[in-house]
């Protein structure tokens, strides 16, 4: 399991600096204003895949080991052709989407919705190396895509971006679609309603947390474009996405982690790998976010254009709720690796009150940094939900989740190892 965090973590770090390149290649190049049209189009996209994801998504993980694949694929294909559709349809007239991207909306959200489907049954099946290679292949594409037209063609348009996504996008769904075909041993679809059953409720269930805490992250650029401009979209997204870059540890542990409890039997294991695995999560984000936090204080000037100087007090606002979220990205696959995924959705639902109210009270009074505290509150108060109920659960003292020397040595262990194991492969 060492070997796979390790390797989603190095993958990850990857992805992350080519992600931080092209937001800071789009906010001197683009403007805040184009940033945030890029940012609205990439909200409504996600929105209509996390509507999609309500039948598979996380489900597909737990579910994969347990039934015949093609009783739960083509469902949850034929499931992300039609929201895609709908979706655009509604979020186009409720003027969710900006003037002009619907089709661009709809061909890319049904592309994402498809190869996530696909990068949920590697996971499910621990395919945890081919996830990662994918994973920054995709991105590597649209970040080449970006600089020969940013660059090549001196073209810096939003179109551009697009162009990229679509690009990636197709990439990363035929390859992943290549090596999930052989999965598909088994044609035996009697039963199927049983599973399908069990994929729409579950999945309905782990993805309405999903959905409610994207929600968290994203609902603040609504207000800021409807209080403030569309140009404040982008300038706060830039300071969100610079902040959620610290999340990439975290994130890297979840993924390994869910796939682990979700084909675990021993709860007391999973408690207590998860236990563990809050410490490291925490300690890891906090060092990255006094790293970052000290680099941006520096190299500011440099990178950003005036109309972004907002940014750096965006990330101090945002800096104690991405500590304490990095906690909630650890708890939640626990509860869902479990069968327990509603712990997740209350929290999700709770948070998600927090930045509906903050954000309509905070906004109009003090712009972005109303919405950098709106977040860090929602934050507070969904990580405090999980937390409770993650020690009554597990009757762990909250004196448990202090790092320890044990701990240390433990991880020391491990990586030891590890590098040995490998040395040892190469050996042979």
């Amino acid at each position: 399991m060492l070997k796979n965090i390790l390797s989603t973590i190095t993958t990850r770090i990857f992805v992350a600096l080519l992600t931080l390149i092209m937001v800071l290649v789009n906010a001197r190049y683009l403007g805040a204003e184009k940033v945030g049209t890029i940012g609205l189009i990439i909200l409504a996209i996600a929105i209509l895949q996390l509507v999609s994801n309500l039948v598979g998504g996380g489900a597909l993980v737990y579910l994969v080991p347990r039934s015949q694949l093609v009783k739960i694929f083509f469902p949850s294909c034929g499931w992300a052709i039609l929201t895609s559709a709908l979706g655009t349809f509604l979020l186009n007239n409720l003027h969710l989407i900006p003037t002009g991207y619907a089709v661009h909306v709809l061909f890319l959200a049904l592309l994402l919705s498809l190869f996530t489907v696909n990068y949920m049954v590697l996971m499910a099946e621990e395919r945890i190396r081919a996830y990662n290679i994918i994973s920054l292949l995709q991105v590597v594409i649209l970040f080449g895509v970006l600089m020969f037209f940013f660059f090549g063609m001196r073209k810096r348009e939003v179109i551009v971006y697009l162009y990229g996504l679509y690009i990636s996008y197709i990439f990363a769904f035929l390859s992943s679609l290549i090596l999930i075909v052989p999965s598909f041993k088994k044609k035996e679809i009697r039963g199927s309603g049983k599973v399908i059953r069990e994929l729409v409720q579950l999945g309905s269930v782990m993805q309405m947390g999903n959905i409610l805490q994207f929600f968290n992250y994203r609902l603040s650029y609504y207000f800021i474009e409807f209080f403030l401009k569309r140009a404040a979209v982008g300038v706060y997204s830039v300071g969100v996405q610079l902040s959620e870059s610290i999340w990439l540890i975290a994130k890297s542990i979840h993924m390994v982690q869910y796939t682990r409890i979700s084909n675990e039997k021993d709860k007391n294991y999973a408690a207590k790998l998860t236990l563990n695995l809050v410490k490291i999560s925490f300690v890891l984000t906090l060092l990255s976010l006094i790293l970052i936090l000290l680099l941006l204080h520096l190299f500011f000037s440099l990178i950003f254009k005036p109309e972004f100087l907002q940014v750096p007090v965006i990330m101090y606002t945002l800096a104690a709720g991405i500590l304490t979220f990095s906690i909630s990205i650890i708890l939640s696959p626990y509860f869902s690796g479990l069968g327990k995924p509603v712990h997740n959705t209350i929290s999700a639902a709770i948070g998600l009150i927090f930045t509906l109210v903050l954000c309509i009270l905070l906004i109009p009074r003090l712009g972005l940094i109303g919405a950098g505290l709106a977040a860090t509150f929602s934050y507070f108060a969904a990580t405090l939900y999980q937390f409770i109920v993650f020690i009554r659960m597990t009757k762990v003292k909250p004196a448990d989740f202090l790092l320890r020397k044990v701990d240390i040595l433990l991880i020391a262990k491990e990586v030891k190892k590890l590098i040995i194991d490998n040395s040892v492969t190469r050996a042979v």
